[in-house]
């Protein structure tokens, strides 16, 4: 566990907490943490899904409340680096926002929200997205400038990105992607696009696999093997596939067209030509920045 975790309970408790490692059997959850929930009738909070399912099924139907926290949507600052503590967090009190087999509140924020109540002010909205793009702000913001130009060459195509994610991650677990790789989703961009220019950004977890880079190279894609910020990487894209990633909701914002072959939170934007600034405001409200900032 990264030690800024110990923190959490410093930003979402107000009164007296037990933190518990996760790595835990079914004999100390029967022994111990049964007797302690049916006692205390706990808040609980969970890292994401990183608990047993037998625990968080019990907690359920036991009525406990329930928060699943996780990284905001704002993750990482310039200095920062993947053990700082987040910018932000999202605490749901359903499910994380990445599993969409369940209602969750991001979902329910999405669904239910009122934009005609007279507090949406949509030019303040929309100020703040161009503000957003404009500074490159991204989940992760440590990485340094890089100019793709010459990485990518003169654009006489179109150009398509591709973004690989980790296999197995609980965003494709839950998000309707488990079934599907990254070499599905570039045959998939190169059927629909036979004559654009398709450029992968696999993930910096999967540039090991010698064989999914040397089929890659066989396609004739160009593969980002180096760290590129997704900002840059989408300079000069027209079009973006990915499936499940909170990049392909970056891209969105924007303004790339993206294809998601899962289901992600924001799979129906990419159909419709819904207003950006008002997905983007319902998401970064629900990324709760108040918690962490100041540790930060």
């Amino acid at each position: 566990m990264l030690p800024w975790r110990d923190m959490v309970g410093e930003w979402v408790f107000e009164s007296a907490h037990v933190q518990i490692q996760r790595h835990f059997d079914e004999r100390y959850f029967h022994r111990w943490l049964k007797p302690f929930i049916k006692r205390v009738n706990p808040v609980i909070y969970i890292w994401g899904y990183k608990a047993p399912d037998y625990f968080i099924e019990y907690v359920r139907a036991q009525g406990v409340d329930i928060f699943f926290l996780e990284d905001g949507f704002i993750r990482s600052g310039p200095e920062d680096d993947s053990s700082a503590p987040p910018l932000s967090i999202v605490m749901d009190s359903q499910a994380p926002y990445f599993d969409t087999t369940r209602p969750n509140d991001l979902t329910d924020l999405i669904a239910n929200f009122d934009f005609e109540q007279d507090n949406y002010d949509e030019v303040l909205a929309q100020e703040i997205l161009d503000y957003y793009v404009s500074h490159r702000v991204s989940k992760y913001n440590h990485q340094s400038y890089v100019d793709v130009t010459p990485i990518y060459g003169p654009k006489n195509k179109e150009r398509i990105l591709v973004l690989g994610q980790v296999p197995h991650d609980d965003s494709l677990k839950y998000g309707g992607g488990k079934d599907f790789t990254l070499l599905d989703v570039v045959n998939k961009a190169i059927k629909e696009n036979p004559d654009a220019q398709i450029i992968v950004k696999p993930h910096p977890m999967t540039l090991g696999d010698h064989s999914i880079i040397r089929t890659l190279t066989e396609l004739d894609c160009l593969i980002l093997t180096q760290s590129i910020h997704l900002v840059d990487a989408l300079e000069t894209i027209d079009h973006v596939y990915t499936i499940t990633s909170l990049g392909g909701f970056e891209a969105l914002l924007r303004g790339k067209k993206v294809t998601v072959l899962g289901r992600p939170f924001y799979k129906n934007l990419c159909k419709t030509e819904a207003i950006r600034h008002q997905y983007f405001l319902l998401c970064y409200l629900y990324s709760q920045q108040d918690y962490c900032v100041t540790l930060a």
